[in-house]
């Protein structure tokens, strides 16, 4: 089908992308692969090994364990375990380097592409254009938001936003089709992988179900679907009863002291006008100053609501409820990361009115959409590692190195516990502990992107090109 063939097109772009892409140590991604590390080498769920490279971590009952949700770590074990079988006999940095990158790759950024796929298909499914046009615009999604950095760090947030978006997905498959259990079932297991993933993802399942729950044909899904997260929640439970004595008691409660930010013994407490504020609009953590085209979503709302009521729906409470979820955390700044990425899974279902939006407000949506993915290359090309000194990340930090003609800048591996002080001059010195895949021809060097770049065009070219007629010709409307 030629649909399918834009789908195609969009995956491998994304995918491309990507793997392109690998941002080293930092203490939250080493948290995550030290837990990931332990499973392989028999320790189990305790890190006393490995927490010499990160303060993000629990302690309890005399042993340290990662202080994050588990399911990244789980599920990045077989390509840890394979890449280190294959790099047996390398030296231990470069081995450990080279598993790492592939535990990325096989569930980060293969994760990214499908979340980029499944977006593209959303479109298509609210005839939003042409099967060229939907490409485009998935194509937009996935290199002009957050998506793209943390598709590239050991992060979490981006296969959260994946498995919940692939979640809404199943549970439109299955509200089109009479005896829709079985796709109500697989949605509540993408929506528990989530949730393992990330424990703030238990939002978006509550806005699909109240969705669903507001429609009489289609509240009959909602059993179906929380039946389906159970497994995965029930595995989410049992790891916190192993680790922490409770099922209920999560790594956050058993934190570093030094690193969770509490305001009178609580993480949590009302939402905060200033930090909504700071959270969509400031320089350092603004979700709209990094990607500007997601301003249009609002403009967008009554053509979703048009078309898909509870698509429109769940697509204004998730970003709503995650705004007010993070406002209220008093860590809402997310340490050295760039951007507020504690909103990132929310980021699929902002951008589904962006495009309802971009035809109607195309002067605007073409310039905006162009400055996205320029802030997003250069934050991915230069390091998601961003000092937390620097107020401007964009102009004090991506475009200071870009002057310098640096990238890939982050000096700490994976078994560091912090990157040289040079790192906070923005002196650092050229390492191989984050890199791209151009610097085998260029390193160290903003040639490097080059071939990306030619990917990008050649992709464009395809759907521009005579291919555009007959990527069109599957189209349906």
């Amino acid at each position: 089908m030629r649909e399918r063939n834009a789908g195609i097109l969009v995956f491998l772009t994304l995918a491309v992308s990507y793997a392109y892409f690998f941002q080293g140590g930092g203490w939250n991604p080493n948290s995550r692969l030290d837990l990931t590390r332990a499973l392989a080498s028999g320790d189990g769920l305790v890190i006393d090994r490995f927490v010499r490279n990160t303060g993000d971590w629990a302690y309890h009952g005399g042993h340290y364990y990662t202080n994050k949700s588990p399911g990244l770590s789980f599920l990045a074990l077989p390509a840890f375990l394979i890449a280190d079988r294959l790099n047996g006999k390398a030296e231990p940095a470069t081995r450990l380097g080279r598993s790492a990158y592939a535990a990325n790759l096989a569930v980060n950024a293969s994760s990214g592409a499908l979340l980029g796929f499944l977006v593209y298909r959303a479109l298509m499914g609210l005839s939003l254009g042409t099967a060229a046009r939907c490409a485009w615009l998935a194509l937009l999604f996935g290199l002009g938001t957050l998506v793209f950095p943390y598709a590239t760090a050991f992060y979490a947030h981006q296969p959260a936003a994946a498995s919940s978006f692939a979640g809404l997905a199943l549970v439109n498959a299955a509200r089109t089709r009479e005896k829709g259990a079985a796709y109500a079932l697989a949605a509540g297991a993408a929506f528990g992988v989530a949730i393992a993933l990330e424990l703030s993802t238990v939002l978006v399942l509550a806005a699909v179900t109240f969705a669903l729950r507001l429609r009489k044909g289609e509240k009959r899904l909602c059993p179906w679907v929380f039946a389906g997260s159970l497994p995965a929640l029930a595995a989410l439970g049992i790891y916190y009863y192993l680790c922490f004595g409770s099922p209920f008691s999560t790594g956050y409660a058993h934190s570093n002291p030094a690193v969770m930010v509490a305001e009178n013994g609580r993480f949590f407490g009302a939402p905060r006008l200033e930090r909504m504020a700071a959270l969509l609009l400031s320089p350092r953590h603004g979700i709209l100053f990094s990607s500007p085209m997601l301003a249009l979503a609002p403009l967008g709302m009554a053509e979703l609501l048009r078309r898909d009521r509870v698509q429109a729906l769940v697509c204004a409470l998730v970003p709503l409820a995650f705004l007010l979820l993070v406002s209220s955390f008093h860590g809402w700044q997310g340490g050295w990361a760039p951007g507020p990425r504690y909103l990132v899974p929310c980021l699929p279902f902002l951008f589904l009115p962006v495009a309802a939006a971009a035809r109607r407000a195309s002067p605007l949506f073409s310039p905006l959409a162009l400055v996205s993915i320029t802030f997003m290359l250069g934050i991915t090309a230069v390091g998601v590692e961003v000092p937390a000194g620097l107020g401007n990340p964009l102009r004090d930090f991506v475009l200071a190195y870009f002057l310098k003609g640096k990238i890939s800048v982050n000096p700490q591996g994976l078994d560091d516990y912090l990157p040289p002080l040079s790192y906070l001059r923005l002196a650092p010195p050229e390492n191989w502990h984050s890199f791209n895949v151009g610097e085998l021809l260029f390193p160290h060097s903003t040639a490097s992107l080059l071939p990306l770049l030619a990917i990008w065009l050649a992709a464009a070219a395809i759907l521009r090109g005579p291919g555009r007629r007959r990527i069109n010709a599957g189209h349906r409307p």
